[in-house]
């Protein structure tokens, strides 16, 4: 098997996109290999009149990423995943005078789901693609929770006519993915934030959140931002990350210097929480957002964090290490930061800079490491490459942060409080960003 890897490893690199840089003093010279991901078999149906989306909107299965297999020719297959499906954010919402944030749904029905990555002869393609489901076997939706549920984000599904599309209450916006020694899958969502097993074929076999087996902390996440990435250690462990810091009564998001690492044990269901340290270059603490966690054993793992440090944008990997942090209860100590003098968060070691090693793009959210122990994984989100567009006349530079939506009378205005005739509608996101890409970062010795 490790033949075959290197095998595929050179062949790669010689027609590939290379870089070779200086990343860390650790690691003096990486390897940079990347691919388009192909998706073209499972291309999202769209009934807009964007002549953009004519044959569909491209697919996003770069939400998290796991090693399925190295096979004997060489080729290399990765179980990776979709978000929610297509949205975007919608103008403030008022209706009875109460203001609500909200997405635009353009494909509501869309079911998220588990794609197989497949990298052979210099080709990265989705080649299968597995949709989730609930215990009654029915597909599930990427659509907001309904209020007051666990896991709500006080969000409203709306199409581009301003329709409220309704709630889900099994709906999931999947961010990571691994595969226990059972062929079961682990997911983890933003919106709980849950962690979720599911059986071989997708479906959902048990599913954990805020008061439903994991810490009632846990919904002080900010909206959005629960959990990012999911891993299982060498002890069986299921290890979930928090991509922002927590929220704890609408004060902690900004000057929390932690997040947090949730460790379930899949059989007792005791669950034990550690302290992962941001850095301190970024404007306030919530602007960092972990993108995605693999172990590596020994109680140690490989994490993605991600965002605009000192004004420029930063797409990092650290090992973090377990083995001497101080495990936090289900207090919000931590995000106060009423800590014992004792305490020890996680212990972080920067592994590689992306972005000194060709990487351009915003999302790094997938990661991987495979077997030789020197080569990285990692896939960006690309938002299955929309971004949303107003059209105004009078305003061609114009957002949906710009106006606001009465649902009462029907009306917009922008923010001089002025009615407004505008229409929104997609249009593709920055080139960088259109496509599903995968990269492998070889570095210069193991980790």
């Amino acid at each position: 098997m490790r033949k075959n890897f290197k095998k595929l490893i050179l062949l790669s690199c010689a027609v590939g996109t290379i870089f070779t840089t200086l990343p860390t003093a650790t690691y003096a010279n990486t390897t940079v290999t990347n691919y388009i991901v192909n998706a073209d078999n499972y291309q999202l149906p769209y009934n807009g009149t964007e002549q953009d989306f004519a044959n569909g909107i491209n697919p996003g299965y770069g939400s998290g990423l796991s090693l399925k297999s190295i096979n004997p020719d060489g080729s290399i297959e990765f179980y990776c995943l979709t978000d929610r499906g297509p949205n975007g954010d919608i103008p403030t919402y008022i209706q009875n005078g109460q203001k609500y944030a909200g997405k635009f749904f353009p494909t509501p029905n869309f079911t998220p789901s588990i794609g197989i990555l497949k990298i052979s002869n210099n080709h990265a393609e989705i080649i299968n693609s597995i949709p989730l489901k609930d215990k009654n076997n029915q597909k599930i939706s990427g659509k907001v929770i309904p209020f007051g549920n666990v896991g709500s984000t006080g969000e409203l599904a709306l199409d581009f006519t301003m329709k409220n599309f309704g709630t889900d209450n099994n709906g999931l916006d999947t961010e990571g993915i691994a595969r226990d020694k059972d062929g079961n899958f682990w997911l983890c969502d933003e919106y709980g934030p849950f962690l979720i097993k599911t059986d071989s074929t997708g479906k959902i076999l048990e599913k954990y959140g805020p008061g439903m087996g994991l810490p009632d902390i846990l919904a002080q996440r900010v909206p959005n931002r629960g959990f990012e990435g999911v891993t299982i250690d060498d002890q069986g462990n299921i290890i979930g990350i928090v991509q922002s810091p927590l929220d704890v009564d609408g004060k902690t998001s900004k000057t929390a210097p932690y997040t947090r690492i949730v460790k379930l044990n899949s059989q007792t269901k005791e669950v034990t929480m550690y302290a992962y340290p941001i850095d301190t270059g970024y404007k306030n603490f919530s602007k960092t957002k972990l993108g995605d966690i693999t172990s590596i054993g020994n109680n140690q793992y490989l994490v993605i964090e991600q965002g605009k440090q000192n004004g420029k944008m930063q797409n990092l990997i650290y090992k973090v290490d377990l083995n001497n942090a101080t495990a936090i209860n289900g207090t919000s100590d931590l995000e106060y930061n009423k800590l014992p003098n004792d305490f020890k968060p996680a212990q972080k070691e920067l592994i590689i800079d992306l972005r000194k090693n060709g990487w351009n793009i915003e999302k790094a959210e997938g990661l991987a490491l495979l077997p030789d122990r020197q080569t990285i994984a990692v896939v960006n989100d690309n938002d299955f490459g929309i971004a949303i567009k107003v059209n105004n006349s009078t305003n061609p530079k114009a957002s949906v942060e710009d106006y606001t939506y009465n649902a009462d009378t029907k009306e917009f205005s922008n923010k001089d409080n002025k009615v407004v005739n505008i229409t929104i509608g997609l249009q593709k996101n920055a080139p960088e960003e259109q496509q599903s890409q995968i990269y492998l970062f070889k570095l210069d010795h193991k980790i």
